[in-house]
């Protein structure tokens, strides 16, 4: 989702007539948003499960990228806020193995869908919803719920939130 959107949130956002200090609120936010909240997702996928954290996950990042839909500040705001503190960082064998060719992949599809098929600024946050309700569908289908070991919860937090500095 974010590899297929994200080129287009900057030109989506100057479509609606925003300045450049209307795109700073929404993109400081939206990071805010993930370095308050994303520190402490995979200590609250480990205790609430994870199968629901990705299913949680893809709802409100579907939810998000509806809000791109609408050009008012506000709903925009929201929208910032709720595609990115849930994102969860860390999958390293599949950022290492496929992140780049997906990048590209998404990257000629969303130039598909706004380009060549004159869809709009706003067609690949619709794409990314029916690639996210996909993906929801698989887990739902196919993964049993588990959960993190409780003995290693302690350390969870600190452990996510170095990682996280470090990645930043």
């Amino acid at each position: 989702g974010d590899w297929l959107h994200g080129p287009y949130v900057y030109y989506l956002y100057s479509t609606y007539g925003f300045g450049k200090g209307e795109f700073g609120q929404l993109f400081i936010a939206g990071f805010g948003s993930s370095m308050m909240f994303g520190t402490i997702v995979g200590s609250l996928a480990d205790k609430q499960g994870r199968k629901r954290a990705c299913v949680t996950y893809c709802i409100t990042y579907i939810l998000s990228c509806i809000t791109k839909h609408s050009p008012q500040y506000r709903v925009l705001m929201v929208g910032r806020v709720l595609g990115e503190h849930n994102k969860v960082r860390g999958i390293h064998l599949a950022t290492f193995f496929g992140n780049g060719l997906v990048a590209i992949v998404a990257g000629l599809l969303g130039n598909l869908l706004v380009d060549s098929l004159s869809l709009g600024p706003v067609a690949p946050f619709y794409a990314a919803s029916c690639f996210l309700a996909i993906g929801m569908a698989v887990i739902l289908s196919s993964w049993s719920e588990n959960y993190g070991d409780p003995s290693e919860s302690k350390d969870l937090l600190t452990h996510q939130l170095i990682k996280w500095l470090l990645n930043y």
